[in-house]
């Protein structure tokens, strides 16, 4: 859970929003010593196996998981719909979440999976549901910088084709090698916004989260 995925968080929260942050990837504690980045390693080594990256059409365990961390959340703050926003390796899971009944708008960062292959990351039945719940509503965007080879343009234009209406993929043109859009490299090195995408992903939260 790095500062600035942190710093992604309170910007959400700021504009009115209860924040969620799942720690996928092992401890937020700050690694000691040598033995100490072992074992580390050694966990996320074996946490990230469940995140599946080199299968096209399978999301992996977590995603269960997280759609019932969705219903946990909704139950918890009283609300009867999400927004849910992935990130680069979680990226996939945003749309793998939508088929949740209790999403009613999804955001994907940079997906990045999978690494090899042209499949969206989700199970036939997963992309089924998210199409059913397109025709009922609900809106998927997603964003990445074109100098990006992790999130390729192919995958957007998957997703376009899958989705239809239902999808807005937005690349962002810039000259510098780039990849994460709403955290390490959301300002430039003068602390500067590259642009004001954060602001509109709160506005699309808005206009679908509090009808």
């Amino acid at each position: 859970m790095s500062r600035s995925v942190a710093a992604f968080a309170e910007m959400i929260g700021e504009a009115g929003f209860r924040v969620y942050m799942p720690v996928l990837f092992g401890s937020t504690q700050p690694k000691g010593g040598y033995i100490d980045k072992i074992c580390r390693g050694a966990e996320f080594i074996c946490v990230a196996s469940q995140f599946r990256i080199f299968s096209a059409n399978e999301s992996g365990p977590w995603a269960d998981w997280l759609r019932d961390l969705v219903d946990w959340a909704c139950a918890e703050s009283g609300r009867n719909k999400a927004g849910v926003v992935g990130l680069c390796l979680t990226g996939n899971f945003a749309l793998s979440m939508a088929a949740s009944p209790k999403i009613g708008a999804a955001v994907m960062g940079e997906p990045s999976l999978p690494v090899v292959g042209r499949g969206l990351h989700v199970t036939d039945a997963e992309l089924a549901a998210v199409k059913s719940r397109v025709a009922e509503g609900l809106e998927v965007r997603a964003y990445r910088y074109s100098t990006d080879t992790k999130c390729r343009a192919s995958l957007f234009a998957k997703l376009e084709a899958e989705l239809g209406a239902g999808f807005r993929g937005e690349t962002l043109e810039v000259s510098e090698k780039l990849h994460s859009v709403f955290t390490e490299h959301l300002r430039d090195s003068q602390g500067q916004l590259r642009h004001q995408k954060v602001q509109e992903v709160i506005e699309f939260f808005e206009r679908l989260l509090n009808q």
